[in-house]
C-alpha cells in the first residue's frame, strides 16, 4: 500500500475559478483597448516564450506588456491596476469550490500553489475561499513557477512528507500533471485539452472540479 494523501495542493486559474481559453490574459489585456505591436500568431508565441518570466515577477509581467504592446513602460502600472479590475470583475468560483474545499479540509491539509501575476491572492480572499488553506504559494512572491521550482518550494515547506504524500489538483497538462509527476507527487487532472495533454498520465483525470472529492478518495489509501 503507498502513502495516505495528507496535503492537497490546489491550482487557482482555471481550476477553482474555472475557464477554459488557452489565452484568456491576453483576450482580456485586448479588451482594454490596447494595441498590439504583433499579429496574433506572433503575440501567442511571445506570449508562451516568456510565460516563465510574466508569472515569476511583476517586473516580468510589466515588461511583455510594454514590449507586446504600444504602451509606453511608465504607462504600464496603470494597465496593470485596469487589468487586474477587469479580471477581479469576470473571477467567478466554480459553484462548488467551497463546499470541496470545506469537505477536503476536513480530512486534509489544503495548499494553494498558483502561477500567477498577482491578482489571483485577490481572487480567492474576495471569494472567502483563502480560509481553507494551510499555505499558499503564489509565483510572483516566490520569484518561482510551478515549471521552475515553485512545487520543489511546497515540498520543502512540509518535509518530512513524501512527495507522494502531496496530490496536484489543476487544470494545466504541463505544471499541474506532469511536473508534479516528475517530482514523485500524484496529479489530478481537472480536464481542460484547451492547455494540451498530459505526456504523462494523471493519477485521476475529472472534467469537472465537482468530481475532485471523490478523485482524492479513491487515491488515499487510508480512506479505503
Amino acid at each position: 500500500m503507498g502513502h495516505s494523501i495528507r496535503y492537497c495542493v490546489f491550482d487557482v486559474l482555471g481550476t477553482l475559478f474555472p475557464w477554459k481559453e488557452s489565452f484568456r490574459f491576453l483576450h482580456l489585456l485586448g479588451r482594454l483597448g490596447l494595441e498590439s505591436r504583433l499579429p496574433d500568431e506572433e503575440l501567442r508565441r511571445l506570449f508562451s516564450s516568456r510565460i516563465e518570466e510574466i508569472f515569476a515577477s511583476k517586473e516580468g509581467f510589466w515588461r511583455f506588456i510594454a514590449e507586446a504592446y504600444r504602451v509606453d513602460l511608465g504607462e504600464v502600472p496603470e494597465v496593470v491596476r485596469r487589468f487586474d479590475e477587469l479580471l477581479l470583475g469576470e473571477a467567478t468560483p466554480h459553484p462548488k469550490a467551497e463546499a470541496i474545499l470545506s469537505e477536503l479540509s476536513g480530512r486534509y491539509s489544503l495548499l494553494l500553489c498558483s502561477d500567477t501575476t498577482g491578482s489571483t491572492k485577490n481572487m480567492v480572499e474576495r471569494a472567502g475561499l483563502s480560509k481553507y488553506f494551510l499555505g499558499v504559494f503564489y509565483s510572483n512572491d516566490y520569484r518561482l513557477t510551478k515549471a521552475k521550482g515553485l512545487y520543489e518550494a511546497v515540498l520543502r515547506a512540509y518535509r518530512p512528507a513524501a512527495p507522494s504524500e502531496f496530490v496536484s489538483i489543476g487544470d494545466s497538462a504541463n505544471s499541474d500533471v506532469e511536473v508534479p509527476k516528475k517530482l514523485g507527487m500524484r496529479a489530478i487532472w481537472v480536464k481542460n485539452e484547451a492547455l494540451g495533454l498530459p505526456s504523462v498520465e494523471p493519477d485521476a483525470t475529472v472534467e469537472d472540479l465537482g468530481e475532485v472529492v471523490r478523485a482524492v478518495s479513491i487515491l488515499d489509501p487510508g480512506t479505503r
